[in-house]
């Protein structure tokens, strides 16, 4: 009986810690985008926080389609507002959603 108490404490707090880890959404404008060492600095109403991507973060256009470019896209540019889903860690992106394109003049 004791044995089965402890292994519902554990799953239980193991499933507390999934919760709290849980991803969660940023809004902000971009201040810099740094391709070499694979980082996304944005602005936010808590300031500025730099996040790391990876190859498993995914980028998004302004209506939802797949952007292939990923840090490389040319809407990713400094003052370009940006959705971002944080990891549970708060500090990898796990997905960056673009701007729409500015038209040409």
């Amino acid at each position: 009986m004791l044995r089965n108490a402890f292994i519902g404490i554990v799953v239980l707090t193991l499933a507390a810690g999934t919760v709290w880890a849980a991803d969660k959404e940023v809004k902000g404008t971009v201040v810099k985008v740094d391709v070499k060492n694979k980082t996304l600095t944005v602005k936010t109403d808590d300031g500025e926080k730099t996040y790391d991507v990876n190859d498993e973060t995914k980028f998004f256009g302004p209506k939802g389609g797949p952007a292939e470019a990923g840090l490389k896209d040319n809407r990713l540019v400094a003052g370009a507002e940006v959705k971002l889903v944080i990891a549970g860690n708060n500090k990898t992106a796990h997905e960056v959603h673009l701007p729409e394109r500015k038209k040409g003049k």
